[in-house]
């Protein structure tokens, strides 16, 4: 064998194609973010083109390039938009899931979980590095007049009483309110700019105040922006990408087989998915009924005078449910990493390691630390009832959970008094996005979501993954939960009060699972 085809056969490894696919686009992402060089265009030319070689020699699924096609627009996203990182890093998360479906279910080789982990986090470090880089390079004295800034939004950092801090346009600048009292977290547009003070006034009158909820940021944002959309896809495809990851799919010569425990879950879905409709629906109304039963719970727990002991019951069964969800998705990871299910003491230091960060969780109130356990706590769930539910049983229960959270949200109302208590007791039940610069502990302008709303749709997404030959399916129902936060954040926008999350989530979800059983059929696989 001659060195030519030695090279070839080594681009031909769908890891060392993967790669170079992701080097090259980030190498690309740089280039147009600063261009001129010529060092970075002429490397990602160089890695890309080795890309291309190496894959087509593979049987590269259409979902995966649609995947990776996302994660690049998701990471020029962030030049544009600058929502601190949160674009890219959904960009990232995308290109990781895309290295997980780039080749079809059933292959001889897929791309090393360690890989994807490893270009995913490098992804969120490049995404993170340049919008610090952006806002350094923002905050240098100004070469030219300041009169582009005239006319420019952002948010008050500061009371502007009637001086303070307002951050426009990627920078903190001292600001000084032409009119009426301006509080820290009202969005403020620039009239003139004298010297490096700015005059600014209120976009709009503060809304009416209302409680925070886990479908809505603070009344008082007036508009979720860059960072809140970036955010929120960040976690929904995090939440996707542990869970597949943890899931084993797709599942190849070289994937370990399922625990025992996740077999005779993937064996009861079979027998189910054989029965009836009626059968099939009626298995999805017990997990419905759980979020049901606890929103009741915590209900009369309000029209108590005396709530103490019910609320430290409520707390103990939420802190036990989010720490076996924890256990388990650690697991799975390990069991994806090491290619095999993890040894007896590898077990207990997971779950030593489980009770260490519960209880740092409740000592701090770090919104990193509570999002990070919550995306694996999430992706747990995600896995256990993705194995135990087939497809139709997880429609049935996504319209069961629709119809109650709109009731519960914009009716009954008491899923927002249930959020203010989370976030008061600092319950492992939201997760908090920041929508200023993302800081250690959780100050000024928010948006919260659910961790049902990032469960339940994507239990239809591993569910579908799980039960189809092909992907579409799947990659439909997560096109359609990103389509559906989306809509959900332009009308938060819009609106300025609270949200039922899950009519958008898992309405999208549905719509995308509808046409991508579509695209299957019209393929021939149904």
């Amino acid at each position: 064998m001659d060195l030519l085809q030695l090279l070839w056969g080594w681009l031909a490894d769908p890891n060392v194609a993967y790669l170079l696919l992701v080097g090259g686009i980030l190498a690309a992402v740089t280039a147009w973010s600063i261009p001129g060089t010529g060092l970075a265009e002429g490397l990602a030319a160089l890695l890309l083109g080795l890309a291309i070689i190496g894959l087509l020699q593979l049987p590269v699924s259409a979902a995966s390039l649609l995947l990776i096609l996302l994660g690049s627009l998701l990471l020029l996203g962030e030049i544009y938009f600058q929502s601190g990182g949160y674009l890219g890093l959904s960009g990232a998360i995308a290109l990781g899931l895309g290295g997980l479906f780039l080749l079809p279910p059933g292959a001889e080789q897929r791309v090393a979980p360690a890989i994807l982990v490893g270009t995913t986090l490098a992804g969120a470090a490049a995404s993170f590095g340049l919008a610090h880089l952006m806002r350094q390079m923002v905050r240098r004295p100004p070469l030219q007049s300041l009169e582009r800034l005239i006319g420019a939004e952002g948010i008050a950092q500061t009371d502007l009483d009637p001086e303070g801090t307002v951050w426009v346009r990627g920078e903190t600048w001292t600001a000084r309110a032409v009119a009426e009292r301006i509080a820290a977290g009202e969005r403020i547009r620039v009239l003139t700019v004298q010297g490096l003070r700015l005059q600014v006034t209120r976009v709009a009158p503060p809304p009416e105040a209302s409680e925070p909820s886990a479908d809505a940021p603070d009344p008082a944002l007036g508009s979720v922006g860059p960072a809140g959309v970036g955010g929120a896809m960040a976690i929904l495809l995090s939440v996707h990408f542990l869970a597949f990851l943890g899931s084993g799919f797709p599942l190849t010569s070289r994937t370990p087989a399922p625990s025992e425990a996740l077999e005779a879950l993937r064996q009861l879905s079979g027998q189910l998915g054989a029965r009836p409709i009626g059968e099939q629906v009626a298995f999805a109304v017990p997990f419905a009924l759980i979020p049901i039963a606890v929103g009741a719970l915590f209900a009369l727990l309000l029209r108590l005078r005396d709530r103490m002991l019910l609320s430290r019951i409520l707390s103990f069964a939420l802190l036990a449910a989010f720490g076996a969800a924890l256990f388990f998705a650690l697991h799975r990871l390990l069991s994806a990493l090491l290619w095999a299910s993890p040894p007896a003491w590898a077990d207990l230091m997971l779950g030593g390691l489980t009770v260490v960060l519960l209880r740092e969780e409740r000592r701090r109130s770090s919104w990193a630390l509570s999002s990070l356990m919550g995306l694996l706590a999430c992706s747990g769930a995600v896995i256990y009832l993705g194995y135990l539910l087939p497809p139709l049983a997880a429609v049935a229960l996504l319209l069961i959970m629709i119809l109650y959270d709109a009731l519960a949200v914009h009716v009954v109302g008491h899923m927002q008094r249930l959020a203010r208590w989370a976030l008061e007791e600092q319950l492992p039940m939201l997760f908090v996005i920041p929508l200023g610069i993302p800081r250690a502990k959780t100050q000024g302008p928010i948006l919260v979501i659910g961790f049902g709303d990032a469960i339940l749709p994507a239990v239809l997404t591993l569910s579908a993954l799980r039960e189809h030959p092909v992907p579409w399916p799947a990659i439909g129902t997560l096109i359609g939960i990103l389509a559906g936060q989306l809509l959900l954040t332009a009308r938060l926008s819009a609106q300025r009060r609270v949200q039922a999350g899950l009519p958008f989530l898992a309405g999208g979800a549905l719509l995308g699972y509808g046409l991508g059983r579509l695209l299957m059929q019209a393929g021939g696989f149904g």
